[in-house]
């Protein structure tokens, strides 16, 4: 965890303990350096401080204990030296890593109804994460269709939170929106 570095252009929040400094709000310029652009909030007095940033993923809060040091004033860039990383989970629901047969379908796309194939990374009694070789296509929010084993499936209806394209594999992160109680039981016991 500790080489993980936010994508250029996140916003982060940072804390500091100076005495009359707010939270400043920056945005990252560079993940080599981990460069912050702190914009037009108030510059601390020091040149060099601790401080805490909270970076929001999908998957949790990063808070990243470091260094903030100047490295130019008139622009009002820092560079985050970090010394540690915390990952707060940001889930209400425990998520376990689980690959299942799965079908993704957008019913009011505009051309003829198409079922994406694909498998699970993992799931929980909140959502999935789903990996298909084509992307969704267009249209609003799927419905999909987890097979669980021994003929039990599941039908959901989702809210496409993102899709990662990466060569040949498209990554969905679905979060239930319509989902039988029973069926939501189910899978938090595949996640118990």
């Amino acid at each position: 965890m500790a080489q993980w570095r936010p994508p250029v252009g996140t916003t982060t929040l940072v804390e500091t303990e100076i005495q009359g400094v707010a939270p400043l709000t920056a945005t990252v310029l560079d993940d080599d350096r981990l460069l912050l652009d702190v914009g037009a909030s108030p510059r601390p007095v020091p040149a060099v401080f601790d401080a805490v940033a909270s970076f929001f993923t999908p998957e949790a809060l990063l808070r990243v204990t470091g260094v903030m040091t100047l490295a130019n004033d008139e622009a009002g860039i820092y560079e985050l030296t970090v010394k540690d990383v915390q990952r707060v989970n940001r889930r209400a629901s425990r998520r376990v890593d689980v690959e299942l047969k799965a079908s993704l379908v957008v019913a009011d796309d505009a051309g003829p109804t198409v079922s994406v194939i694909g498998h699970t990374v993992n799931v929980s009694a909140g959502g999935c994460r789903v990996v298909t070789d084509r992307p969704l296509p267009g249209g609003s929010d799927p419905m999909v269709t987890l097979e669980l084993g021994d003929g039990v499936t599941v039908v959901a209806g989702c809210s496409l939170l993102c899709t990662e394209h990466e060569g040949a594999e498209w990554d969905h992160r679905l979060m239930f929106t319509a989902i039988d109680p029973d069926d939501r039981d189910r899978i938090a016991a595949l996640a118990a």
